[in-house]
């Protein structure tokens, strides 16, 4: 059996690094690749030739792989450190000096390794299959993120209330576009320097007098469906990221109306009960019947009774019309461009 192209080392030594890492590697690789992981760094897919009169003839990078802990809601990202020539693909990933959160793990680059190895792919091959498995887990947890919030835009928009947590999952939410967008930009700007012919290394065949390329055609034609999708991913992101603020504006419409129908029933139960009680006060009084006969029951406080009964349903039938008692949040209109309840204000 052929020895493996890719390469995958997790927590190496020193001892193992050496051993598959390029005879002269640039003191920057030797630096980095002996460095701890950062956890939740986002702005990273970097791939640079240090070929040079005192290193080899090689590549450096390191892409960020995404994930997603369910535990704290959050979004982080895993680097992964790579090695690149026209024979080997290596890749280092190491835990950071406190580990990874609850519910986190290290990517399982193992799998595809061996599915490279498989299929028999050459280094630059690796690279666009580590590119392509990174833009698939990218547009999963956007996938994922993108479903929770139609699912509270649904809630917000078209539902009698909003749920009570609204404004922190809109907040969540929001901050898991931006950093998915942190890790969209760096990763579309690389697949772009590929696809373009901007990225590349190259190495002359002595016998046919050929040079060979680290990312031929056949490599920029492949990346070109991960582009695509990464731009899809970029679109979406900030299209939601626009829709959340447009949300976020109507909840605030929201509970306004809400603190607005509150007073007008403040006002309203305050109104019915003003005049009421103050015939059950003025009635309450010890007057002389003997000088007021007008306060006996049958000629005062039944009156007061009937005074009170009738006031209260005028000032109730009249608050109802308004609106101002026991009133149903109003479903939004769903011609409206906000999905508000029109003449509600909106963004």
């Amino acid at each position: 059996m052929s020895e493996p192209v890719w390469i995958n080392l997790r927590d190496p030594s020193e001892a193992e690094l050496a051993a598959v890492l390029p005879a002269r590697p640039h003191k920057i690789a030797k630096l980095r690749l002996g460095q701890p992981e950062v956890y939740e760094r986002f702005d990273v897919a970097t791939l640079d030739n240090h070929a040079s009169d005192s290193s080899d003839n090689y590549m450096f990078g390191e892409f960020s792989y995404p994930v997603f802990d369910r535990n704290r809601d959050e979004v982080g990202t895993i680097s992964i450190r790579l090695v690149v020539d026209f024979e080997k693909f290596i890749t280092i990933q190491r835990t950071p000096e406190g580990g990874f959160p609850e519910g986190v793990e290290m990517p399982d680059l193992d799998d595809l390794a061996r599915r490279a190895q498989d299929k028999d792919l050459e280094s630059g091959w690796c690279v666009c299959f580590l590119i392509e498995e990174i833009t698939t887990r990218i547009q999963e947890l956007l996938d994922e993120t993108v479903k929770r919030s139609n699912v509270l835009e649904k809630a917000l928009n078209h539902d009698q209330q909003p749920p009570p947590d609204t404004r922190k999952q809109l907040s969540i939410l929001r901050n898991h576009f931006l950093q998915y967008q942190t890790v969209i930009e760096p990763t579309l700007e690389l697949v772009e320097k590929i696809v373009t012919d901007g990225l590349d290394m190259e190495e002359s065949d002595a016998e046919n007098q050929e040079v060979r390329r680290l990312f031929p055609k056949e490599n920029e034609i492949y990346l070109n469906a991960a582009r695509n999708d990464l731009c899809d991913c970029r679109q979406r992101t900030g299209y939601w990221l626009e829709n959340l603020s447009m949300l976020q504006d109507n909840l605030s419409d929201y509970l306004n109306r809400e603190q607005t129908r509150a007073g007008n029933r403040l006002t309203a139960m305050a109104s019915i009960m003003l005049l009421p009680t103050f015939l059950v006060g003025f009635y309450g009084m010890e007057f002389n019947e003997n000088y007021f006969p007008e306060f006996r029951w049958i000629n005062g406080y039944l009156f007061a009774w009937s005074a009170i009964a009738l006031i209260t349903v005028v000032q109730t039938v009249i608050f109802w019309n308004k609106g101002w008692l026991f009133s149903k949040s109003r479903r939004p209109d769903p011609h409206s461009p906000t999905g508000m309840p029109e003449g509600s204000t909106g963004r």
